[in-house]
Parts: C-alpha cells; sequence; structure tokens
C-alpha cells in the first residue's frame, strides 16, 4: 500500500522537530565558581559552588565561560537529545597554572638537615606562575630593571626579595609559600626533581658552569603542574622567613613559615645547580635584600584572592 505523500511530509516534519526540540541537560561546574556562562551567545547564569544546569537543544552548541582577571573558555559541544552533560571546568588567571591543593608529604627522610624531617602537609588550591617571571614583565612595572641577562623572555634576576615581593602584589599576587611552591614542584607523585625523581641536565637547566647562564623560560619541556624551570635556570625567592629547624614544628595546614627571621627561603636550583641543590626539597636562606645573577622568582595566587588585598608580611 502507497503511503500518500502528505503523510511522509508531515511525518517527516513531526521528526526535525522532534530532533531539534528535544533538549538535553548541561550541568557545569567551575573552579572558582561566580562564572558567568553564555550559551551560544546568550547568558544563562553564574556558577554557583556546585553546579549550574542549563537545558539546551540538541545540537553543536557553543559555550563561553568568563569572569573577570581567568582566561575565558570558549568550547562546542554536540548535544544529543535527552542526554545530561558534566562539564567540570578549571578557569586560571593569565600566565598561571592551577594546583589542587591537598595533602602531600613535605621535605625529605633522608635529605639535608633543613629538610627533615618528612612531614604531612595540607594545602588549601591555588594558583602558580607557569613559568619564572620575564625580563619583559618585570620591566613593565619596573622601567629601571637594568638585567644582567638581556632578552624579554629571560628571567628576571638580580632581583631582592623584597622587589620581587612588590612585584607580585603590584600583580594581585604573592610570592608563593614554600609548602607551594615544593607541592607544584614535586607535583602528586612527589617526584625528587619537577621531571622525575633522577637528575638529568637534559630535562632542565642545571648541571652547568657557573659562567653559563640561564636560558629563555620554558626552553624545556612541561614539568609537574604542568609549569616550567621548577627545577633549575634560575633560584626561585619564596615568602617564608627561613628556620633550618622549621620542619620540627611546622603546622600539617596551609603552613606559613616562621613569624620572624634574617632570612628568606630560596627553591629550585640554578643553571649551576647539583643534584642535590636542584631537588625540590632543598631549601637554602638568603638575606632578603641580597641580589644575585641567579636569583629570580614566580608569584602564586589564593584561589579566591581578590585583586589588590595586603598580602602577607
Amino acid at each position: 500500500m502507497l503511503i500518500p505523500l502528505a503523510v511522509i511530509v508531515v511525518a517527516g516534519i513531526a521528526y526535525i522537530v522532534y530532533l531539534t526540540t528535544t533538549k538535553a541537560i548541561v550541568r557545569i561546574r567551575t573552579i572558582p565558581s561566580g562564572v558567568t556562562i553564555s550559551i551560544d551567545g546568550i547568558v544563562v547564569g553564574t556558577t554557583p559552588d556546585s553546579s549550574l544546569s542549563v537545558a539546551v537543544p540538541a545540537g553543536k552548541r557553543s559555550i563561553r565561560m568568563s569572569r573577570d582577571g581567568l582566561e575565558t573558555v570558549n568550547t562546542v559541544l554536540d548535544v544529543r537529545r535527552s542526554e545530561a552533560i558534566e562539564i567540570d571546568q578549571i578557569l586560571r588567571p593569565p600566565g598561571m597554572v592551577y594546583v589542587r591543593g591537598g595533602v602531600f608529604q613535605m621535605g625529605a627522610g633522608d635529605g639535608a638537615y633543613s629538610e627533615r624531617p618528612r612531614h604531612q602537609v595540607r594545602l588549601s588550591p591555588y594558583y602558580i606562575d607557569r613559568t619564572e617571571v620575564t625580563v619583559g614583565a618585570y620591566r613593565t612595572a619596573v622601567s629601571s630593571y637594568d638585567p644582567p641577562f638581556s632578552g624579554a623572555n629571560m628571567p628576571a634576576t638580580n632581583v631582592s626579595w623584597t622587589e620581587a615581593k612588590s612585584y607580585c602584589e603590584s600583580q594581585g599576587k604573592q610570592l608563593p609559600t614554600e609548602a607551594q611552591w615544593e607541592r607544584a614542584c614535586r607535583g602528586v607523585r612527589g617526584s625528587d626533581y619537577a621531571y622525575g625523581d633522577d637528575f638529568d641536565p637534559g630535562k632542565g637547566r642545571s648541571g652547568q658552569s657557573l659562567s653559563a647562564g640561564p636560558v629563555v623560560v620554558a626552553s624545556y619541556a612541561e614539568e609537574n603542574a604542568d609549569a616550567f624551570d621548577m627545577t633549575g635556570n634560575v633560584w626561585e625567592w619564596c615568602a617564608d622567613w627561613y628556620d633550618r629547624d622549621y620542619y620540627r614544628n611546622s603546622p600539617e595546614n596551609d603552613p606559613q613559615g616562621p613569624l620572624t627571621g634574617e632570612r628568606r627561603v630560596l627553591r629550585g636550583g640554578a643553571w649551576y645547580g647539583s643534584v642535590a641543590f636542584s631537588k625540590c626539597t632543598h631549601r637554602p636562606g638568603n638575606i632578603r635584600s641580597h641580589r644575585d645573577p641567579s636569583f629570580g622568582f614566580r608569584c602564586a595566587q589564593e584561589l579566591n584572592k581578590h585583586y589588590g588585598q595586603a598580602a602577607r608580611r
């Protein structure tokens, strides 16, 4: 029996309407919350602490996630009718990586005296610069800066602790605590170096002669936490006062270092670093007013820090 053409047309239209009007549910969670969500150019809401649920038609949907001070994320989803899609997205300040924090083992049971004892630390989540602060970036804030190594993408060195702290604060950030620094360097596996457990000058700028100097940031492959040059290149200032005995009474939650001291912590080794000095756990200190061509820094930021908020000490 032949089916009338009109019936076929009506059935086809009904099927197309069914495909295009049956909606899917997209649940979006972001770190941090407070992110504006737009779908196909229309703002549909802001992410709460839990998740934002949005009903969307089937088809390709363009999703934009934005919040002031963070990198905007754009993605395209091919949505099928009646399905439920879960999106978990981390938004980061430009040039920074997100570190989940949590519990990790800090220090080394078989390391130098200042690295002992190995102990448990629990950190709140935070961001840390993906690279050492560069000459070009530092010069935007300090026009009079005369670097010992030329090139906009070379690490900014010969910078005192006080100057490094001031720069980070001018960017709405702060120097990382040494716990934050070590967690990012060691990664989730707790490796000895930012690239693994074995010292390898082919994976980071260390083990060179004193005259060799640093190299342009990110010249080597990404390390733990998706950061660069946490092993070698230049020493990096941390926020903490230095105390060789601090690990013997350090608090477990978000340690901030001693309340007072004479020196500030340096981490990561430099291009001339040895096997021991390049370890993520190695923690020398130096006078905070001291400058050296091998002393540089990177900045950190608390997850929900308000720009311009006064930094610690």
